[in-house]
């Protein structure tokens, strides 16, 4: 059976799950959104009766260039999706090349494969529907309304509760990318190219995944259009753009929860938890997400209440939160550099002890789920006293 004809039957066995009968009663937990952050929630509260809300068949709406650690691929059970594995990051700037290899592994991924592995390891009731408004536990959609005693926003930048265009954000960035079946000649491992020739404020990438490849710019500032910058980037290898995706890309830390007595929990995007400099988010959406449905889970179960089950979150996200504000000065720092100024602190980076140092940092910093860790409850981020 061909890859095409795979997807359209599961495909339709989604959209036949939104004909059933809407069962009285609320629901143990609602997750709005059905990419990594709700995903990886929903893993963590198989047992419970769980509405899973999105307005696409799960995996069809890829945004983003789908690269996470090797060990949280293992962790979280998709190593079916992966399509090739990194050893280096590779950063060209002022027309030289700097490779660090990486602690950890990094794997590109095959968007559709991913998702629907981890909603394989769920037992969540699907809506295919679009979440149009919330409050107090109720969450609107275009099929009706569905109540729960915890609802978790994984909806993206937009959020549930947010209202107005994605550039009365502030601190938001943009990216584009394109996947086209070739190869490139380039060196093994990840490609970050921080160029001013090619876009200020941002960079462009070059992912190698499998037989194909996937290339895109991003920026900081949101007054470039992108797709020209796109355009020209791909014009240096002799490339042209095809079907493009991408969006907003919030980096900017809000508010983890509603506040006491509130049922809303916010992760990923709709937390701002994309990281700032490098614009990662999955390995970050995985992280808080499962944490976030361990804690729901431990009040759903009773060994704590949803106040203390808030704070933990909220305890995880503060205690990580200054390592994203350190990431926030150092993308402001980084675009305002010269290439020349910037060629030679990578050449220092590039020294073996110090690169593998700021790895880790920068891995532990803005934390990631290992292998081992994501046995529901006993995952060591919902707890605040570790890190």
């Amino acid at each position: 059976m061909s890859e095409q004809a795979s997807k359209a039957i599961l495909m339709a066995a989604q959209e036949s799950a939104i004909d059933r009968k809407i069962p009285d009663g609320p629901f143990d937990a609602i997750i709005v959104g059905g990419s990594f952050a709700g995903l990886a929630a929903a893993t963590q509260l198989r047992g419970f009766r769980v509405l899973l809300i999105d307005q696409r068949p799960i995996g069809t709406h890829q945004t983003s260039t789908c690269a996470i650690p090797l060990a949280t691929a293992q962790a979280t059970g998709t190593l079916c999706a992966i399509q090739e594995v990194h050893g280096y990051a590779v950063i060209h700037t002022a027309g030289r090349e700097y490779r660090y290899k990486l602690n950890e592994p990094y794997v590109t991924l095959d968007y559709y494969a991913f998702c629907q592995a981890m909603l394989a390891q769920t037992d969540v009731e699907l809506w295919l529907a679009k979440a149009t408004g919330y409050e107090n536990g109720v969450v609107s959609t275009t099929r009706g309304s569905a109540s729960a005693s915890f609802v978790i926003d994984a909806s993206g930048w937009q959020s549930l509760v947010r209202k107005g265009p994605s550039r009365d954000i502030p601190r938001l960035g943009y990216g584009v990318e394109t996947e086209l079946p070739v190869r490139l000649p380039l060196s093994p491992g990840l490609h970050f190219y921080f160029e001013n020739r090619i876009v200020r404020s941002g960079y462009a990438w070059v992912f190698p995944c499998g037989a194909r490849v996937r290339i895109g710019v991003c920026s900081m500032d949101r007054d470039v259009r992108l797709g020209p910058v796109l355009d020209i980037f791909l014009d240096l290898f002799g490339l042209q753009r095809g079907v493009t995706h991408g969006g907003p890309m919030p980096v900017a830390l809000r508010q983890p929860s509603d506040g006491p007595g509130g049922k809303l929990f916010a992760v990923g995007d709709a937390c701002g938890q994309c990281m700032p400099l490098w614009a990662e988010g999955i390995r970050q959406a995985i992280y808080f997400s499962m944490a976030c449905g361990q804690a729901v889970a431990s009040a759903l179960d009773g060994p704590i209440s949803a106040d203390e089950a808030r704070k933990r979150y909220a305890t995880l996200v503060r205690r990580k939160a200054g390592f994203h504000t350190l990431l926030l000065y150092l993308q402001g720092m980084v675009a305002l550099m010269p290439d020349g100024v910037r060629r030679v602190v990578l050449a220092i980076m590039a020294w073996p002890p110090l690169a593998r140092c700021l790895i880790s940092i920068y891995l532990h910093g803005g934390g990631w789920v290992q292998s081992g860790k994501t046995t529901r409850r006993r995952l060591r981020i919902a707890q605040p006293h570790n890190s």
